[in-house]
């Protein structure tokens, strides 16, 4: 990993802290659907909520649509991954920062600009998936032993089982609740696993991402397999429902 790397995620992390230090005492009131999320991600969700209001208003100003954003976070997130093939943890952990940025930005344009629909909705979990996939395979590439590649792959497979439980349970009419290790968990542990990474000695270095690769796979495999039986409860009371009864006879 080179010394360039390190130096631009130095200055990340001073840009973080700056800005954190700034948000802690303006404190500014977070939107309502920020609230519902407690913990780190609940901290840094808001925090990356009141950096991104500048890039937010230029964006709009802009004209740039939800769809434009939601596709330039995928296109960084592809040489995140690609530069995670490379070897270079620390440059793809700064572009999965950018990334993630706008996985932001593009949700509060289209709230914004009122664009929100389903045909974005269907883009922007699309592209999320496909994120997801480019980052693990570019790691999986990367570790020089088979066990970290394993953990890479195992990792993936979780993450996307996790997303397809709740698509199929909603699509079948279920509501399914938030609760363990969901995309914002994985993403923040894998950046800062990456972040930090380069400042170890290699075989080090590489023991960190592998052991965030192997919590992401147990954590979203315990997800998955949770949301799978919350779905199947809940379909199985709806068919027990007599036909007929109302939604709050289902519940």
């Amino acid at each position: 990993m080179s010394d360039s790397s390190r130096i631009a995620i130095l200055l990340v992390l001073g840009s973080a802290a700056l800005t954190g230090g700034i948000y802690a005492v303006v404190r500014p009131t977070p939107p309502e659907r920020m609230k519902g999320y407690r913990g780190i991600i609940g901290v840094l969700g808001r925090w990356a909520h009141f950096v991104t209001r500048p890039l937010l208003r230029v964006a709009i100003a802009l004209r740039l649509t939800a769809n434009a954003i939601t596709a330039i976070g995928a296109a960084i997130a592809l040489v995140a991954g690609g530069l995670a093939a490379a070897g270079e943890w620390g440059w793809a952990a700064v572009a999965l920062v950018f990334g993630s940025w706008c996985d932001l930005i593009d949700g509060e344009i289209a709230r914004a600009t009122r664009t929100q629909g389903k045909a974005g909705a269907f883009l922007d979990s699309n592209l999320d998936r496909l994120s997801e996939i480019a980052l693990f395979a570019g790691l999986a590439a990367s570790f020089p032993e088979r066990s970290g590649s394993i953990w890479a792959v195992a990792a993936l497979a979780a993450s996307l089982m996790v997303s397809y439980a709740r698509a199929r349970g909603e699509g079948l009419g279920v509501e399914c609740p938030n609760f363990g290790m969901e995309r914002p968990h994985r993403v923040v542990l894998l950046m800062f696993a990456m972040l930090f990474a380069p400042f170890f000695p290699p075989p080090a270095g590489v023991r960190v991402v592998e052991l965030a690769c192997a919590t992401i796979a147990l954590g979203a495999t315990a997800t998955a397999l949770w949301r799978m039986i919350v779905i199947h409860q809940r379909l199985r009371r709806e068919e027990a429902a007599p036909r007929g009864a109302g939604p709050s006879a289902s519940k």
